[in-house]
């Protein structure tokens, strides 16, 4: 639109004169050219993708090309004819390994960083090429563009300037084109939003060449509107690629987490489990001995409930920390369920995202349940459902022999109190259905406030996730 608008209305024809604006210009583009460079050739050697390596390249070619050929010609006397052509040559290359890049099926390296050398000795080897020719032959090629054209006369598009202007910015256009093509394609197959951020940029880089066409850009003491769009291209670049390098940093992190959760479970496997293992063997002798029976039943429950504490706890320590919740609720019932035999069914949004203490606090909840379900109510299946609909409602319900809520609570079911307090130390309430003979609900609901997460489009069509009917 903006291109569209520029060329048919005279009176938003933007041509601005301010040689220190267009320093400032070919400055950021370097810099962010340089560093975006930098930064994807950087996931080339690590992962080993021929695609990122031709996108590094080509991002550094263009960069220095903004440096060498656009910037240095304005702060020096070198000829015209050295930036016109050393820069269209410079600039056609590195969008044809723009488009090569999003075009080309993705393959791995053999041995990623001598193919990182190999294609920085290439840049350098072909910037060096294309500034000797242009040095040598710039003043001696036809004129890129008639000098006597004035930029504060041209009300309306003129497409002026000798057949190799016109057609590398023809071609500029089309390999953009074709990067933002090849780059879209592969971001939703993907579903990367590097390459979606490159695709948006290569459309803006396409549509700034074609203002260059439609006003030639001679001058370089005058900022046209390809000139804006091209810092545009840019600056999407530049969001891009520090997104990708704080990615980096999070993953950089969640894996020295992970590998401190590792050890911990191993502490407690090759320790805590053990020992207490070994406690419950040793109370076991003691069966049928006058005067202790009871005291060995106490302790065996205890090293008992002990042990599948710290089992519990080192499958959890063990999990993904971006498993989704539903798949972690679900792995906490099957910790205290599958010992007796039952099942568990979990239907609801796997998209729900919540802070770290509310997981924990309903991960909790879950297990608690689950055990008394098995337990108390002889289930053999247990049925979790998560949903999403403002405030978070978890459910879990169970095909036990159920109770009477009125009446059959004791005075010391620590484990509903538990679960009661933690879920309203979230903020939330946590509700009770039962009667004999038709099982057990209990329902806890969350409110938005407090709980920091995001909702994904799956609810209300719940999705079934490990077996079971979905949800109606």
């Amino acid at each position: 639109m903006v291109t569209l608008l520029v060329s048919v209305l005279p009176s938003l024809r933007f041509a601005y004169r301010s040689e220190t604006a267009h320093g400032m210009i070919e400055t950021a583009a370097f810099l962010v050219g340089a560093l975006a460079a930098t930064i994807i050739g950087g996931r080339a050697v690590r992962n080993g993708s021929r695609g990122a390596l031709l996108l590094a390249a080509g991002l550094a070619l263009i960069a220095v090309t903004n440096l060498v050929f656009s910037l240095t010609p304005t702060l020096t006397d070198w000829s015209r004819g050295f930036s016109t052509w050393g820069g269209m040559a410079g600039r056609v290359i590195g969008a044809a390994l723009f488009a090569a890049a999003a075009l080309l099926p993705e393959r791995r390296l053999a041995r990623p960083r001598r193919s990182t050398a190999l294609a920085a000795a290439g840049v350098a080897a072909t910037l060096v090429v294309v500034a000797l020719l242009a040095a040598v032959l710039g003043d001696d090629l036809a004129t890129g563009i008639d000098p006597t054209l004035s930029p504060e006369s041209s009300g309306r598009p003129r497409v002026v300037g000798s057949a190799g202007v016109l057609a590398g910015q023809a071609l500029l256009i089309v390999l953009y084109l074709a990067a933002t093509v090849g780059f879209a394609r592969r971001a939703v197959r993907g579903d990367d939003r590097l390459l979606a951020g490159f695709a948006m940029s290569s459309l803006l880089a396409a549509f700034a060449r074609v203002n260059y066409l439609l006003f030639p850009s001679l001058y370089s003491e005058w900022i046209y509107t390809g000139d804006l769009l091209r810092l545009a291209h840019f600056l999407v670049i530049l969001v891009v690629v520090v997104r990708e390098l704080l990615e980096d940093q999070r993953a950089g992190a969640m894996l020295a987490v992970v590998d401190e959760r590792r050890r911990v479970a191993r502490e407690l496997h090759d320790g805590l489990a053990q020992e207490l293992a070994f406690i419950r063997a040793e109370t076991s002798r003691l069966e049928g001995r006058p005067g202790v029976d009871g005291a060995v039943e106490m302790l065996r429950s205890a090293a008992d409930r002990a042990i599948a504490e710290s089992r519990a706890a080192i499958a959890a320590l063990n999990r993904p920390l971006d498993e989704p919740l539903l798949d972690a609720l679900r792995g906490s019932a099957e910790s205290v369920v599958l010992r007796a035999g039952a099942t568990v069914v979990a239907e609801g949004d796997r998209s729900v995202e919540v802070a770290p203490d509310v997981r924990h606090a309903l991960s909790r909840i879950v297990r608690e349940a689950a055990a008394n379900a098995v337990r108390h109510g002889g289930a053999r299946t247990v049925t979790l459902r998560l949903a999403c609909d403002g405030p978070i409602r978890l459910a879990i319900a169970d095909d036990g022999s159920g109770f009477d809520v009125a009446g059959d609570v004791r005075d010391d079911a620590f484990g509903l109190v538990g679960m009661r307090d933690r879920a309203e130390g979230l903020g939330g309430r946590l509700a009770v259905a039962s009667s004999p003979g038709r099982g057990t609900t209990i329902e806890v609901v969350v409110p938005w406030a407090a709980t920091p997460r995001r909702c994904g489009q799956e609810a209300p069509g719940l999705r079934p996730v490990g077996g079971g009917p979905p949800a109606r």
